[in-house]
C-alpha cells in the first residue's frame, strides 16, 4: 500500500485544519502499516481506535471553524453530513475489526486514503477555503 504524506496543495489556508489534516494521513499511514500482517493486531486496533477519537474531535473542530468564518448554513449541513457518513463508515470498519477478517480490513484503506483524502479533504473541504480566508 502506498503512504500518503502531506502536501502543499492539501491546504486549506488554515493552520490548525491543516495540522489536524496532516495527522490524520499520519494515522492512517500508520494503520495501513500495522494490517499488513495475518489479521488485526493490538498494534492495529490501538492506531483504529486513535483514528476514530482524533477523526470525531477533527469534524468538531472543523465544523465550528467553518460555522464562525461564515461558511452558509446549507453548506455547512452539506459538509456535516458527509463527516456523519465518513464517521458511519468508521463504526462499520470497526464492527470489521470485531470480526478479524484481515481482508475486510485491507479493503477500507482505499476508502481511508481515496475516499477520504482525494475527495473529501482535497474536494469538499477547498470549498470553504474562501471563508476561512474572509474571516481573517
Amino acid at each position: 500500500m502506498n503512504r500518503f504524506e502531506w502536501k502543499p496543495e492539501y491546504s486549506v489556508d488554515d493552520a490548525e485544519i491543516d495540522r489536524q489534516h496532516a495527522e490524520l494521513i499520519a494515522i492512517i499511514n500508520e494503520l495501513a502499516g500495522q494490517l499488513h500482517g495475518e489479521g488485526p493486531s493490538d498494534g492495529a486496533r490501538r492506531v483504529f481506535d486513535h483514528l476514530a477519537h482524533y477523526v470525531t474531535t477533527h469534524f468538531a473542530y472543523e465544523e465550528e471553524r467553518v460555522i464562525r468564518a461564515g461558511y452558509p448554513d446549507d453548506k455547512v449541513a452539506a459538509h456535516q453530513a458527509e463527516h456523519n457518513a465518513i464517521l458511519r463508515q468508521l463504526q462499520e470498519f470497526e464492527r470489521v475489526f470485531e470480526s478479524g477478517d484481515a481482508a475486510a480490513l485491507q479493503a477500507m484503506m482505499p476508502f481511508l486514503y481515496g475516499e477520504w483524502l482525494i475527495h473529501h479533504i482535497c474536494g469538499t473541504d477547498k470549498e470553504y477555503v474562501p471563508y476561512l480566508t474572509a474571516a481573517r
